[in-house]
Parts: C-alpha cells; structure tokens; sequence
C-alpha cells in the first residue's frame, strides 16, 4: 500500500532546533536505568544537563529504557521522582520546551500500546486533542496512511484516506474520534465495528416506517456480524445508514488532563510532521443524533447534606440518640433499570433483585495460623496506635484500653510508624489513616477490639461497626427519609442497631406506629412485625442497615433481596460480602510474631514466677493438654511489669557514670530491664548528643532516645510517664551537624539509612572495625570482613545497582585503595558513616575521595 496524504495534512518543517541555544535541561540532573542511545546523550549533554551516578534526592528526573527494572518503583515510590522514556528528551527538544513527564513513562501496558493511527477529515484542535489521548495512553498517531496504521480515525466517508483504508480493512480498522474518547472512559479498546463513520445520521429527515425497520435491521447485522463491515453499495449522501453509535457532538474534545498535555499544537506527530492547519474549505458538519446520558443523580436522587447531634460510638456502645428527618416516598432502583432497559414492568418490585457477579473466595486471616494463641494473649504481636479517641472519649478511658491491651499481649505505641500493625481509629477523615491504609494496616474500630476481647480472639473484622466510616453521620445520608423501629434485638445488640441507625442518618423510634416507613427485625415474630404485616409496612434485616453504613448504596434500594430477608441468623451483624471491601484487604496476609517479642514476653513472665508462661503464648510448639484456668491479673503478674506500656529496654550513654547504677535500679523497680546488647535496646538514656558506638546505634534502632529525667520522674510517679515530654534535644550538637534528632529517628524507623548497601571498610579506619560493623548493621548495611575482589565487587554492584558498594578508607590507606578508585567505585571517608547516620541520609559528595 502506498502512502496517501490529502491537502491540508502536510507536515511542517521538521528540523529539531540546536540544544546549544536553547539550554532546555540546564536544570536537570538525570540518573539512567538502562543505557541512552549516543544521540540522546548529546542532546542532553549539549542542554548542560548533568548526569547523576546514584539515585539520590539531588535526582530531578530518571531516564529508563526498561519498562520493568526494580529500581523504576524505587524512583516512583521512594523518591517520588518522574521516570520517563528517552523519547521525552527528543520531543522536548522538538518543541523547544520541558513537556509534562506522564505522557512519557516508560510502560508497555498501556491501553493504546499497539495502535498507530492515522488522524483525517477533522478541525485542528480536534486533532491535537486526539493525539494527545492516544500519546498519553501509549499510541503514536501521523497524518501519512500507510502500511504501519492500524486504525484509521475520521469522521466522514469520503476522502483519499477513507477510499484507501476501505480497500484494506482487514488490516486498517476505520473508526471516529468517539472510539478514542470511549475506550479511554471505560479503560478497555472498543468494538471497532460499531463506531465505523459510515454509521452516523447524514441529515435529520423523516424516515419512513418501511426505512425504520430496514435501518433497524441493518443496525441488528451489524451489531451481530463477526465478519468485516461491508462496504455500502449507494453512494448517495442521502440513503446513509441510522446511527448506531452517537457519536459527540461536533467533535469539540477536550482531554481530561489538559494541564499535561498543555498546547499540544506545538508537538510534533510521530516525532516527525506537525499538526497542520486545515487549508481546505470545511463542508459543514453533519448532523449527530446526542447519545443518551443517564447520571448517578437521576436515578440515585439527591440527598441534601443535614447536619445532626453526634452521639459517641464508644468501647461500651451507649449512643441513644437519633436525629429527626422527615419522612419521603422512595424509589425502587430496580423499577428504574427496568424502564431503562425497556423491559415489561408488569413484575412487582420485591419479585425484581440486583444480580450481584460471583466473586472469587478470599480468605481472611488473624493470627498466623500455625499459632495456637491462648485466650489470655489474644493481642500477642498487636501493636496499636489510637487515634481520634482521645478526643472522643478523654484520656482516662485511653488509659484504660492500653492497660486491657496489654493485659491480653498487645503493645499500644503513641506515635506511627512501620512496626504498627493495628490502627485504632472512629472516622476516615485523619491523615494518618490515609497513610495507614497506604502502608497496609489494619484499620479498626474500639467496637472490634472491644468484641475481640469478649471473644477473646483477635480476628478479621466481621460487622459494619468494625469499620471507620466516613463520616460521622455519613454524608450525604442515604437514609435520611427513613424512620427506623426495631424488633428482636435486646441489650447490647440493640444499642449496635441504634448505632447503625444513627450512622446511616435515619431516625429511629422505639415504637412503631403507622409514621414508620422501616422495620428492621432480628426474627419473623413479635407484636411490631406482625403490625408491618398488617399495615403492610417494608421489613429487613440488619444486612441492610449494615449496607447503608459501608456505602453499598446501589444494594440497599432494593429491599427485597433475599440476603435482605433472611432472619434466625447465628450472628444477625456478620457481613456476607467482605471481598468487596478494600479495608479487608490487610487481613488476607496472616499476623506473625517475631521471636524477639515471644521471647521477650516469655522472660518477662518467667522472671515473675510463671512457669506456664510459654504455654498461654501461643507457641507453636505448646502442649495443648497443659492448659490452666487463670484469672487475669495472673496473666501479668506484676501490675508495674508493663503498666499501661509495653516493657522497656533501657540502655545508658553519655550520663554521668555515678548516676547509672543508681537509673538502672530505678528501671528496674518499674518493671524494665536494662540491656547490654543495643539491638534489643527499646530506650537509651542520654544527657546530650555523643558520637558513641551505643548513640549512633540508638539513632538506627531505639524506638525513644530521652533524658535522664524520664526515669526519675517516672519512679516518683510510680508509672512509667509518656516518652515524648523527655525526648532528647541538643541544639548546640544538632547545629554542629547540621542535622534534628528527632527527624533522624523518623527516618530510621521508615526506612534504614544504609539498607542493600554493602561496605568495605579499611584496617586503618577510625573508630574500628568492630565499632564500624556495629554501627553499619544497626543501621540496615552489610559489612565483608576482608576486602573483596573486583569481580567481587562487580557482581554487588549488577545485583543492587549504582551505590549498592561502598568503601570507607582514610588518608593512610588511601594507596590500597587505587584500583577502587580507577574503576570508579565509590571511596568515601568515615564520616560518610558516622555524619550519615546521625542524619539518616545517605551523601556521596561531601565525603567523597577523588584520587590521590
């Protein structure tokens, strides 16, 4: 197939501007993953780009050849930096500007990968717009038809191009710019067939009934064929087919992300032609029929936000009040989708229920299941950060559930971080718990610690209360018209349903009288069901309520499903649809305990006189037939062993030394214990900042360094005081090494400084080896004990990448060290270890040799 162009489609001047005059990447610093063409090299070398060996935070953009590396997730998650095909460099250059960095990820998935289409017969604004939707989604697009197309875009039937590509439809599909804009909007290519423009209305003339019914027919062939679309035999403007796909109004498009693909009139199609301006004399446009759009409002309704009382959904459940609406007539969604679909409504509307898709079984996990957890550790390996209650419910209460927490094996830590594996929290609203649900932790309720604790198990969340909602009433309130009564429910599970009630914005009633539009019942029986019979009143069950609560809004209209109106249930609040929740999907991985924590737990039983203390745990390898009946308090033992705190581990540092004996007692006597290895150390004790072994370690691994003081006034109160009033802050040796504390800390705790990195570290290196190789691993790095060889070293560096190897040498050693160097492996002083771990932050220049 030759090449066809038509007037009015011809290409611009297609010469790249010199980078020599326009600087364009002056200000950026790119790391490669992969290898650059030369060409690419030069264009960015000419701009006074710079060029990074390590991915560091002074990286501006990353530049990939390779669509799957590890170290792409790493840029985009870790660093948060643009990674972009080498093709971002060329078309910058092209279009003399810095273009947006999305439409250029380096990804063979996208949805128009494969695609290369020819663009005809539209204005150039629609044109421009097209380009850009298929460029960001992975397609390329030229105004020449040749044998590379795959699709040819157009909205008319006449032209060079449109003969052409009918003469090859096998392998050019014809479409209109609505296949490009709808295949976006439902993210999956469309039937080609049904958007052919020979499909489109002409002229809005009357038609004959005879023309309607051989339209229609053509329409039903053409919707059914699995052949080629056959070609029209008249070729009269007036005798088109009907419409099959509406197609958008005149053509005027606009790309949902416009901010990214800002003029776009000045990117070059395929790299090479320009989109022109249209030289022909435009026909007037042709006629549409407007597709039928169908919003969520019109069939959904609208729900004015209404402010209420709020009443507290505390660990007791004691919410007794409602909020007053008034009542409303409601719509059955069923009868809706019947009329749409054109379907007979002669069925009544508890005989129509939703079709809900097969879901693949999911299962859901507590504790690891090779655990056999006793019930008086149900919260072993939990460790919890309470959110939001304080507010709610004051301190005491707080105070409180940690000590219930810890009486049943659990930890309660004050500040996130990665250890968190539970998230006590009332709303979604708070940051951290958009960071929670990021990082994938379990985000719960005090309704679901307070019925784990009842059942003395801890499990995946099974009822709409375990779950934070949205907001506190939701908003907009889905049940708003509705004015509620209950029947079947006693004590503390009608004041759950009450809750839910409230939740859910209705207003609810402990009576029921003919003002009631709902009845919400735990069995067919009673005085008020048999009233709902009689008045002919709606009945459902708590599935319902519950559905309201967690959004499932599209359900809930129909009240006549069966899930609905199935009552005599084991446990009437257990959700029947977990998968489709995302919050569960923390719960499909198993909690596992770590055997520090086992072990830690274990000794600080045993040392109180618990022989049995490793039975009640849960270990794996318990013997079942040796269980006790124990009360609560024998579970702890000591009430100071972990007050209302998991139990120290307490380690001191630049204190004056006639002061520690007298601390370490003090420690002691609250139930902590005081280590010598700083690996399990939990909180070391300093006066100031110190570049010891045991500080620069406590930076990578103690979850508090504080003062002194915090053990003094602790022993004076008798109760181990919250950490964060003593934390340590030395302004004058902050200042000195440029460098908080406390962001130090955070850091450590997110991600370890020297994590994946492998050192060597010369003989001749102040402090030593030992101290090196302490302060290295603590901080997540490896340290070899003898010096590698280049092979060695090459095959550390292809598995990590750049930066993965690193020697520490000094001055004196710097001779040993050539071959390094002449490779240009990285060679840095101490200080990239000491500097860097009191900063948490990896520098390869400051400390950098460069030769000898």
């Amino acid at each position: 197939m030759s090449e066809v162009t038509e007037d009015g489609e011809k290409g611009g001047d297609t010469s790249a501007p010199k980078t020599t005059e326009l600087k364009l990447f002056k200000d950026v610093k790119y790391y490669v993953i992969g290898s650059l063409d030369e060409s690419v090299e030069s264009l960015l070398e000419e701009s006074d780009a710079e060029v990074e060996s390590y991915l560091t935070d002074r990286v501006t953009h990353v530049i990939a050849t390779e669509s799957d590396h590890p170290e792409i997730s790493e840029a985009k998650d870790l660093f948060e930096l643009p990674v972009v095909s080498p093709q971002w460099i060329s078309m910058s250059v092209r279009c003399r500007k810095l273009l947006p960095t999305k439409a250029f990820a380096p990804e063979t998935s996208k949805l128009f990968s494969n695609i290369n289409a020819c663009l005809s017969q539209m204005p150039q604004g629609d044109r421009n717009a097209l380009w850009a939707m298929l460029a960001f989604y992975g397609g390329s697009c030229q105004l020449s038809l040749n044998k590379k197309c795959t699709h040819l875009v157009t909205p008319k039937t006449d032209g060079a191009k449109y003969a052409c590509a009918t003469r090859h439809e096998s392998t050019i599909k014809i479409v209109t710019p609505d296949w490009v804009v709808d295949s976006i909007n439902n993210k999956k290519l469309q039937d080609e067939k049904i958007y052919h423009p020979k499909l489109i209305l002409d002229k809005p003339e009357e038609v004959s009934p005879t023309e309607k019914e051989t339209a229609a027919a053509d329409v039903k062939t053409e919707q059914l064929s699995q052949e080629s679309i056959v070609e029209e035999t008249s070729q009269s403007s007036s005798s088109g087919p009907s419409v099959v796909k509406a197609s958008k109004a005149q053509y005027k498009i606009t790309a949902p992300w416009a901010e990214d693909v800002e003029k776009v009139s000045d990117i070059l199609l395929s790299g090479q032609d320009k989109p022109p301006k249209e030289k022909k004399k435009r026909r007037p446009r042709k006629k549409k029929e407007p597709a039928l759009t169908i919003t969520h409002e019109s069939l959904m309704g609208n729900f004015p936000e209404m402010e209420f009382p709020r009443t507290l959904r505390n660990i007791t459940n004691n919410g007794e009040h409602a909020p007053q609406q008034q009542g409303g007539e409601r719509r059955q969604l069923s009868q809706v989708l019947s009329a749409i679909a054109g379907m007979a409504s002669q069925n009544k509307a508890r005989e129509q229920t939703l079709s809900t898709p097969l879901l693949p079984e999911v299962r859901y996990y507590g504790h690891d299941p090779s655990y056999s957890i006793m019930p008086e550790t149900c919260m072993l390996g939990c460790i919890f950060l309470i959110i939001e209650y304080p507010q709610l419910v004051g301190q005491q209460y707080i105070d409180t559930w940690r000590k219930v927490i810890s009486d049943h094996g659990g930890i309660v830590d004050d500040c996130y971080s990665d250890r968190i594996t539970h998230v006590l929290c009332d709303t979604q609203k708070s940051e951290v718990f958009k960071l929670a649900t990021k990082d994938g932790k379990r985000c719960v309720t005090a309704n679901w610690l307070n019925d784990c604790l009842k059942m003395k198990k801890m499990q995946p969340p099974w009822r709409a209360l375990h779950f934070p909602v949205t907001s506190y009433p939701l908003q907009p309130s889905p049940c708003r018209d509705q004015i509620i009564a209950v029947t079947g429910f006693e004590g503390i599970e009608r004041n759950d349903v009450k809750t839910l009630v409230e939740l859910s914005g209705a207003k609810y009633t402990g009576f029921f009288s003919r003002g009631n539009t709902l009845l919400i019942c735990n069995r067919q029986e009673g005085s008020k069901y048999e009233k709902a019979l009689e008045w002919r009143k709606p009945y459902v069950n708590v599935q319902w309520l519950s559905d309201n609560v967690l959004g499932n809004i599209e359900n809930v209209r129909n009240i006549s499903q069966l899930r609905y109106q199935t009552y005599d249930l084991a446990d009437p609040f257990k959700i029947d649809q977990l998968q489709r929740m995302p919050l569960m999907e923390p719960w499909t991985t198993p909690l596992k305990i770590s055997q520090a924590l086992r072990k830690s737990f274990i000794s600080a039983l045993g040392e109180k006189g618990d022989p049995l203390a490793s039975k009640r745990l849960g270990s794996p390898i318990a013997d079942q037939h040796s269980k006790k009946q124990r009360t609560e308090g024998d579970l702890i033992g000591s009430q100071k062993m972990l007050n209302n705190k998991p139990m120290p581990h307490v380690m001191f540092t630049g204190c004056d030394p006639k002061m520690v004996p007298d601390l370490a007692k003090k420690v002691e006597r609250l139930g902590g214990q005081v280590v010598t290895k700083i690996n399990l150390c939990t909180h070391l004790v300093a006066s100031k900042v110190t570049r010891t072994m045991k500080f620069l370690c406590g930076v990578s691994v103690c979850r508090h360094i504080i003062t002194p003081q915090w053990v003094e006034e602790s022993h004076k109160n008798q109760w181990l005081l919250d950490e964060a009033n003593f934390n340590l802050v030395d302004s004058e040796q902050e200042k000195l090494f440029t460098f908080r504390l406390k962001d130090s800390m955070q850091k450590a705790h997110q991600r370890k400084v020297f994590q994946n990195i492998t050192f060597y570290v010369s003989s001749g290196v102040k402090p030593g080896l030992d101290t090196m190789k302490e302060i290295i691993e603590c901080a997540g790095g490896i340290l070899l004990p003898s010096r590698p060889s280049l092979k060695t070293v090459g095959g550390i560096l292809a598995a990590g990448g750049p930066g993965s190897f690193v020697v520490i040498t000094c001055d004196t050693d710097l001779p040993l060290c050539r071959d390094f160097l002449r490779h240009k492996i990285e060679v840095h002083n101490a200080e990239f270890i000491l500097t860097g771990v009191l900063r948490q932050q990896l520098d390869f220049q400051s400390f950098k040799f460069h030769g000898f």
